[in-house]
């Protein structure tokens, strides 16, 4: 049983790679979990987490090293967002409830979830505070490639307004 549960989840991961809402990655520099720091493991394994579509076209999340080996995903349920300020900086606050799956554990829950994205002059710093059913609580923290999506999402439409420019004389 414990196989199939853990192939299921490895076959969803493998299905929801291509599928981000926007290519946006939260990469950890830091981690802490109930007061004690694992800043190193998670650095060291690259971990990340991102947002995608499942198959449904249903909100969920991953987190999980660079080499996919170790992840927990799922669904997410009840986003909510809210603007806010913090040091003469803007950023969003989003809240909602997380239904995970760990494939290193073959654990399943729930979590409450809030991502706190502030906008710097240099990138995008972020704060994900995850709280499981358990009462265990998670704090990561770090950047986001936010600036090269936007720079790729740029420069394809500068490549396709060229080609328009090009095609039409």
């Amino acid at each position: 049983m414990k196989y199939f549960v853990f192939a299921t989840v490895l076959l969803l991961f493998s299905k929801v790679q291509g599928q981000a809402f926007d290519s946006t990655k939260f990469y950890v520099t830091e981690a802490i979990i109930n007061d004690d720091d694992y800043t190193d493991y998670y650095f060291e394994n690259r971990q990340f987490l991102a947002f995608y579509n499942n198959k449904d076209g249903t909100p969920c999340l991953i987190n999980s090293t660079k080499n996919g080996d170790e992840f927990s995903c799922g669904k997410v349920i009840g986003l909510k967002s809210e603007q806010i300020e913090e040091n003469d900086s803007f950023g969003e606050l989003v809240t909602f409830r997380w239904y995970y799956h760990n494939s290193y554990d073959l654990d399943s829950g729930y979590a409450m979830v809030s991502l706190k994205k502030i906008s710097r002059e240099n990138g995008t710093q972020f704060t994900f505070k995850i709280i499981t059913k358990e009462l265990e609580i998670i704090i990561f923290s770090g950047f986001t490639n936010e600036h090269l999506v936007k720079k790729q999402q740029e420069k394809k439409s500068i490549n396709n307004i060229g080609y328009l420019i090009t095609k039409n004389l």
